[in-house]
């Protein structure tokens, strides 16, 4: 019975922790807070590679390897994106590896979206859920 107020604070320590943790997984990962995250990236240097070449005004680079199993699907699920406005294009490591090692790519599917100016405006670690492919939207559409 003495113990009782501890595992009750113990308890209510753990769901905090579980509730913080299920909030930053489902939390859109587009904020830019990572050092690691690049916040440009140089669409000259794209359009060098054939990269985002039909001069839109935003670039959904969706950097992939040929070793990864989750990027057709990434690719998939962004393709809808594109339009006149917006170029979905994959940047394969093993044909691009000057991009992939000038962002410091170290994990696929790694997708980044840039305006015109390229500023990363927002950015994707891992397969894009249904709330990535949102965000996004938003932020191409409200900034042209």
């Amino acid at each position: 019975m003495r113990f009782a107020p501890l595992a009750l604070i113990l308890g209510a320590v753990a769901c905090l922790v579980a509730l913080v943790a299920s909030r930053r997984r489902s939390r859109w990962r587009g904020v830019l807070a990572s050092p690691d995250i690049p916040t440009a990236l140089d669409r000259a240097a794209f359009a060098r590679a054939g990269v985002g070449t039909s001069g839109t005004p935003w670039l959904v680079a969706v950097l992939t390897d040929g070793t990864c199993r989750t990027c057709g699907s990434a690719l998939e699920r962004l393709g809808p994106l594109a339009g006149p406005t917006v170029d979905v294009e994959e940047v394969d490591g093993d044909r691009h590896p000057g991009l992939h090692d000038a962002y410091g790519v170290d994990a696929v599917p790694f997708t980044l979206v840039a305006d015109r100016d390229g500023a990363v405006q927002a950015w994707i670690l891992g397969p894009p859920t249904a709330g990535d492919i949102d965000s996004v939207r938003r932020v191409v559409a409200t900034q042209d």
